[in-house]
């Protein structure tokens, strides 16, 4: 059984966003990466700083996953596309700072088994699943 990358991925984005702690915004909005809302006004229900809020984990797990694949693929607004880096999508997530990174590339390496990883991965391998 292995982890698929792009769930690896969310999973590590989450767990630097605090989802894990009850007193996190991520957790309390039910939202892992945080992501914000670009609907139109009224559509969803959003927290004062623009977070998506939802109503179940699961909810907001799937929008979450939806949101990351989105980018990674390069079909986002977002502007990066599937050749783009990690340290790119990281960046669109508002991890900017070198250390946060760092503990991205440390979850990414102990979730998935692997040392071939880093902030200059493109975007790209987390689409591909390794063959058995």
């Amino acid at each position: 059984m292995s982890v698929s990358r792009l769930e690896a991925l969310h999973d590590a984005i989450a767990s630097l966003r605090g989802w894990n702690n009850p007193d996190s915004d991520s957790y309390q909005l039910r939202n892992p990466l945080l992501v914000k809302s670009f609907s139109r006004p009224g559509k969803n229900s959003i927290d004062p700083e623009g977070n998506r809020i939802f109503d179940t984990e699961l909810a907001g797990i799937r929008a979450c996953l939806f949101d990351l694949e989105l980018k990674v693929r390069g079909k986002s607004r977002a502007g990066i596309k599937d050749t783009d880096l990690l340290e790119n999508v990281l960046r669109v997530y508002g991890i900017t700072e070198r250390l946060g990174m760092q503990q991205i590339v440390k979850y990414l390496k102990r979730a998935l088994k692997t040392q071939d990883i880093s902030v200059t991965t493109p975007l790209k391998w987390f689409l591909e699943e390794e063959q058995k």
